[in-house]
């Protein structure tokens, strides 16, 4: 939804003219299935993740894939493909694999004659992906490019154009007005841990390790997010009473915290990750969830952009290990900057305007 979105507005932006549509396909979908795919995938994933991993692999084969695309045909096709045939698309965007699954299941020539692409937002590919329908894909990287080629795509079917993020996270901001704002120091090393995965306890744990005897060279940015009770209990702990911890809920300005930040502490999605590296800030990853997140660590750790970690110690010992090596840092931040694509959507939209206009 967020890739959907950052097309979007790179078509808002560049290419006024366009009419956009940008739905959920999952709102076409009975009650059901919304049970079934929405909830089923969030609480796997977060409880289960051994088990999401073993259905992302054990589902990487088209022989395997009837099934699941027989109950998303049956739970969606009846209002969705109505919706498509009523909108007459000259072109069809999609940021996950259903819509298309969907698309390549019509007989009806309105439908599956409209041109169509898939965008992969990952750093690595599956099966899934995959549709004889779609004559375009966007991807991440080379590697992806040469993945999908695996699974039979065409070379010249694929662009790669990087993850689709948000155009605010190209562009340059004042560092030294965003430190003022924020009311931070900027001769000491600014981490930046982002809610979604620990909690106070864990938290407090981390910077209190990394604070022993260190008082003078961190500070700390914590965003607990869409997390009201970690927010709620932030701001009833110790850290919130620390002048060199800020505690943030929600926020809609991620990019400022990035470009003040010299590391961040987050999860592992594509979006998240893209960002980072538009960004050219490191990253320091614990828990990843087996499949996707999987592939886009391997990725970020092959490239020197993220240092994976196991457990809440061993993330004490490399931010240690960063403050005390600088030129590390900055590697990093060199590694990132590299392999970031911070013009995704603008170029993705690009393309589909020549094949439109």
């Amino acid at each position: 939804m967020k890739a959907a979105a950052a097309i979007e507005r790179a078509f808002v932006d560049k290419y006024p003219e366009v009419e956009i549509r940008n739905i959920n396909v999952i709102d076409f979908a009975n009650r059901f299935y919304r049970l079934f795919f929405v909830d089923g995938y969030n609480y796997v994933s977060a409880k289960l993740p051994k088990l999401w991993g073993w259905l992302y692999q054990t589902y990487n084969q088209k022989s395997r894939q009837s099934l699941p695309s027989k109950i998303s045909y049956w739970a969606i096709e009846k209002r969705f493909i109505p919706y498509i045939k009523e909108y007459q698309p000259d072109f069809i965007i999609s940021t996950h694999p259903l819509p298309m699954i969907i698309v390549s299941h019509s007989k009806d020539k309105n439908v599956i004659d409209v041109m169509s692409s898939m965008v992969c937002t990952d750093f690595g590919c599956h099966s899934f992906w995959v549709d004889p329908e779609v004559n375009y894909y966007f991807g991440a990287t080379d590697f992806v490019r040469q993945c999908l080629e695996g699974f039979g795509v065409s070379s010249d079917k694929v662009i790669v154009t990087g993850i689709p993020i948000e155009a605010k996270f190209a562009k340059p901001q004042d560092k030294k007005a965003l430190l003022g704002k924020f009311e931070l120091r900027s001769d000491v090393f600014t981490m930046l841990i982002v809610g979604g995965q620990v909690n106070l306890t864990e938290l407090e744990e981390i910077i209190s390790g990394v604070w022993e005897g260190r008082q003078d060279k961190i500070q700390f940015l914590v965003v607990a997010g869409r997390d009201k009770y970690l927010k709620q209990a932030l701001e009833k702990s110790k850290l919130e009473k620390n002048a060199h911890v800020k505690v943030f809920g929600f926020i809609d300005n991620m990019e400022e915290l990035m470009t003040v930040s010299d590391l961040i502490f987050s999860k592992a999605g594509g979006l998240t990750v893209s960002e980072c590296l538009a960004k050219g800030l490191p990253m320091v990853i614990n828990k990843v969830i087996p499949g996707q997140e999987e592939d886009n660590v391997n990725y970020l750790v092959d490239k020197g952009a993220a240092i994976k970690v196991n457990n809440y110690q061993e993330i004490i010992g490399v931010v240690n290990d960063l403050i005390d090596q600088p030129a590390k840092v900055t590697a990093m931040k060199a590694a990132c900057a590299a392999i970031g694509k911070p013009k995704s959507a603008e170029e993705l939209a690009g393309f589909v305007w020549d094949k439109i206009k």
